[in-house]
């Protein structure tokens, strides 16, 4: 038995060969009948377009259901989970029904719902779904949840849901192809991946092996193992089995959303509905064409030109296409007489293209912009049993570059500019390496300079300060006598014997031969033994055996020197010390000098800081970029760190000096 939905002739039965006709007589009171579905019972509901929409089979009769008597909306959806209950999709929501009882899901609620086209119930109790623009619904024991294109779909307009047995759910969209959810995750597959149409009316499970499925473009079977590897990502397209006209149907559109619109019947036959009428296949009588269309590539053209050449075009002499940004279109078609309609193709530009694209039942292939370049143009094609010809026809040309595009120009170009970067380079390089000389060589100048000077100041003005020193000695050793001749003389010795020291320390800081870490070593240790020598102060010394030959400028030297000379000027003058220990040590280029005794000590805290010994000391290593820092208490001596930062040396220049 067959029961058949029309749009305005009623309901009608197919049973022993016969057609019956159910209308108004009969109790329906609505003749467009959009879903029918027959319970656990064999309970038959019939649902309508309106006037209660809601009707049973009672023998020959049919009464509408008096708890959806209010029902004024379509019924365009109808599925039985089980006796005397049942799911209506509707106009205006989702409804249950179950002893005689209604409960409304609507899009007054929170969760709007509108235009329920088809309804299921899978294997764990979980209720879904599809609306014609609202996505798709779940219904479980967690409550109601929404899915849409924001969680993968492909499309919100959903035409049928078809539940398997390994826990998937399949989904028939308009626009979008077939989808599959598994696992939480959707899956799409359409034209791109091999299919006759974007729009799925219907599916039915042969229990063969395959998924024969209803769409706008005829009636497609599928392998369902294909199905479920390209679902997976592991076949980019799957093959297609379509009947057509050629096959005997009247009509290639097929009806959509509306539940159901298809159904298996005891004998095996798939039944699907379609626009003018019912179509029944047997699934283990399918007429197979075996033979692959031939494959011709009629024309190339250029910018809307056809390009001459192309029949005799071989791979040997490639088609010649001079330079310019053109515009190619190849037209090329399959030879097969069947359903010739349904012979789908794929292409590829090898040189271009790392993918083959499934260019369905179009019979050309348009390239806006091709590089210039060797190309390959190759094109598939497969009848309407889905057999492929592999060899299919190919064109080989050549779109030849302008002289700027060549590679001989385009490396003349590289040429260039790593030539003209290299002589950038070496022209500032060399003007690096120029102004480098000029200052050597005016650094060179300067020394000499510095050391004229401090020769002529050695020889000139220390001869005559040591000629004053000696014709005034005489007058420090005669006896004391009031005569104020002899005490100017006596002055006179005192300050020549100051200024040659001080005229020493002079000289020593302008002569260039002292500018290093070892100059500064020998001229600190030869001042401290004297001059704490005269005080009667020990002097330890802690020096390094080799210094590192940097480069020490004189500024920095002789302020170095004087905040020593303070140094030890505190110690003999206040500390009260037996012993001074004078250390020197330079890493990582850093010159530290230390000088400690074992005097009285102060607290830094209560000292006067107008006072200038101590302000004078850190001013001076400040004022080159150095530090100085003084460690003190009452009856544990001082400890004073200068410290200095010395510059690399140049090029050339040994690392090391050795102290003899």
């Amino acid at each position: 038995m067959l029961w058949v939905g029309t749009e305005g002739a009623g309901l009608y039965r197919w049973q022993d060969g016969q057609w019956s006709r159910f209308g108004w007589n009969e109790g329906i009171g609505n003749l467009f009948v959009w879903s029918i579905c027959e319970d656990a019972g064999e309970r038959l509901w019939v649902g309508t377009w309106g006037d209660a929409c809601l009707f049973t089979r009672h023998g020959e009769r049919f009464d509408a259901v008096p708890a959806a008597m209010e029902v004024m909306p379509p019924v365009t959806a109808l599925f039985s989970s089980g006796p005397d209950e049942l799911w209506a999709g509707t106009g205006a929501g989702l409804l249950h029904y179950q002893a005689s009882k209604v409960t409304w899901l609507t899009n007054s609620g929170p969760t709007p719902l509108s235009d329920v086209r088809c309804v299921v119930k899978d294997n764990q109790g979980t209720v879904w779904f599809g609306m014609l623009g609202g996505g798709l619904g779940r219904l479980d024991k967690e409550g109601l949840r929404l899915l849409s294109k924001s969680d993968g779909l492909s499309s919100d307009f959903i035409q049928f849901l078809h539940p398997d047995n390994d826990g998937s759910l399949w989904i028939g969209t308009s626009g979008g192809g077939l989808n599959r959810l598994r696992d939480g995750r959707f899956s799409a597959i359409g034209t791109a991946q091999g299919l006759a149409d974007d729009t799925i009316c219907w599916m039915e499970d042969d229990g063969l092996g395959y998924f024969w499925v209803s769409s706008h473009a005829g009636l497609m079977r599928l392998s369902k193992r294909e199905m479920n590897q390209c679902a997976d990502g592991k076949l980019s397209s799957v093959k297609c089995l379509s009947l057509g006209k050629g096959e005997g149907l009247s009509t290639l559109e097929f009806t959509g959303g509306l539940q159901p619109a298809g159904c298996k019947t005891a004998d095996g036959r798939l039944w699907f509905a379609s626009n003018k009428g019912v179509v029944v296949v047997d699934p283990r009588d399918v007429p197979m064409n075996i033979l692959p269309p031939p494959v011709i590539i009629e024309a190339l053209k250029v910018d809307g030109n056809a390009m001459a050449g192309l029949s005799g075009q071989s791979e040997n002499r490639p088609l010649r296409i001079p330079p310019g940004r053109h515009r190619l279109e190849f037209i090329y078609t399959g030879l097969s007489f069947t359903v010739p309609e349904q012979v789908r193709f794929r292409y590829r530009l090898e040189g271009l293209d790392s993918e083959w694209i499934e260019a369905g039942a179009k019979r050309s292939a348009n390239f806006d912009y091709v590089p210039p370049g060797q190309y390959d143009f190759h094109v598939l094609a497969c009848n309407n049993s889905g057999v492929w010809n592999d060899q299919g026809a190919s064109v080989a040309f050549v779109l030849m570059p302008f002289f700027w595009q060549t590679w001989w120009f385009r490396s003349f170009l590289i040429a260039l500019a790593l030539g003209m970067v290299g002589a950038g380079v070496w022209l500032d390089t060399r003007r690096r390496m120029r102004r480098k000389m000029e200052a050597l060589e005016r650094q060179e100048a300067v020394e000499h300079e510095r050391a004229r000077i401090a020769h002529d100041i050695h020889d000139e003005l220390g001869s005559h300060l040591t000629r004053i020193t000696m014709l005034s000695e005489p007058a420090r050793h005669e006896p004391e006598v009031p005569d104020p001749g002899a005490t100017n003389v006596r002055q006179i010795h005192d300050i020549a014997r100051e200024l040659t020291s001080t005229m020493d320390e002079i000289v020593w800081a302008v002569n260039p031969h002292h500018d290093t870490p070892e100059g500064l070593a020998s001229y600190l240790e030869q001042f401290a033994l004297q001059f704490l020598g005269v005080a009667g102060i020990r002097c330890r010394l802690d020096l390094p055996l080799q210094l590192p030959l940097w480069p020490l400028t004189a500024e920095t030297r002789h302020s170095v020197f004087l905040a020593f000379k303070e140094a030890l000027h505190n110690v003999v003058k206040h500390s009260g010390a037996t012993e001074v220990r004078i250390a020197l040590t330079v890493d990582a280029r850093v010159l530290t000098l230390s000088v400690e005794d074992n005097g009285c000590g102060f607290d830094p805290a209560a000292v006067d800081p107008t006072g200038n010994g101590l302000v004078n000391m850190r001013r001076r290593l400040e004022h080159i970029g150095g530090r100085c820092e003084i460690v003190s208490a009452p009856s544990q001596g001082v400890k004073i760190n200068f410290t200095v930062l010395l510059r690399e040396a140049p090029q050339g220049f040994p690392p090391y000096c050795r102290r003899n």
